[in-house]
């Protein structure tokens, strides 16, 4: 199990080249989760940051030629010194931009982790499904965990497909969680929110187990704070940071529904 102690106890500094629209979410969700959150857009910055990070994440939801340059040599350096990679494809089904972006990030750097929607992993597996810009979009709801399994199999990685089941593997072994709450989808940024969880959870401990309790940790929180925020929607996230912030490793250990 992955320890919210331990996490509270290390902070980790887990370094963000951010969705744009998303980033003082993403920033909060670290924090709140007991990491140190630090976003950057000056290529130049590079080395220094990712001499003092513990976890980079990247996320390509305002991908644009600069921010693919810088994606690439942050990739490059952290895998150099053996740091953590996650990387979230946000609607990469959609534009050529979006996919050539992936492809380019993908052939120069190795990721540690995957994280993407229905839609969004199904194209990495190159499996037919509906995506609907970014939201998951439409599909065969039987072939989730086979998706999962296969993008981690492609990319030589560990995947992470969220949804109102989440499905983690290392492309043998396909584990999921059952926590979360529709107000995830309601607000935009939530999957990015879990991207730089997912960093945190890597930089504790790089292994399948620590992403799937990070998912179900972060999926839990949602379902607590759900039960919060009846019909208010707008209230969600702010209760859901509550809850990372509140939670700990008895409570984890009893509600978290990882098979």
């Amino acid at each position: 199990m992955l320890s919210i102690n331990t996490v509270r106890q290390q902070n980790p500094i887990v370094l963000n080249i951010s969705n744009t629209v998303t980033q003082q979410r993403v920033a909060d969700a670290i924090s709140f989760f007991g990491g140190s959150p630090i976003m950057f857009t000056d290529i130049e910055e590079t080395k220094d940051l990712l001499s003092i990070a513990q976890a980079l994440v990247i996320n390509l939801g305002s991908v644009n030629e600069h921010s693919l340059s810088q994606a690439i040599e942050a990739g490059q350096v952290a895998n150099r010194l053996g740091i953590p990679v996650v990387v979230d494809p946000v609607a990469v089904a959609v534009t050529k931009v979006r996919r050539q972006a992936f492809q380019q990030l993908s052939a120069a750097v190795n990721f540690t982790a995957i994280r993407g929607n229905a839609g969004e992993l199904a194209y990495l597996a190159e499996i037919d499904w509906h995506s609907q810009g970014i939201d998951a979009g439409q599909g065969d709801l039987s072939q989730l965990s086979l998706i999962a399994q296969k993008v981690a199999q492609r990319y030589h990685t560990f995947s992470v497909l969220t949804g109102p089941t989440d499905y983690i593997s290392d492309g043998n072994i396909v584990q999921t969680v059952a926590n979360g709450h529709p107000y995830f989808q309601t607000n935009v940024g939530s999957g990015d929110m879990l991207d730089g969880i997912l960093g945190v959870a890597l930089a504790i401990e790089n292994s399948l187990n620590s992403l799937s309790w990070a998912t179900g940790i972060f999926g839990l929180a949602g379902e607590l704070a759900g039960k919060e925020t009846p019909s208010q929607p707008a209230n969600f996230i702010p209760a859901v940071l509550n809850q990372l912030h509140q939670l700990d490793d008895v409570t984890i250990q009893k509600q978290v529904k990882l098979n």
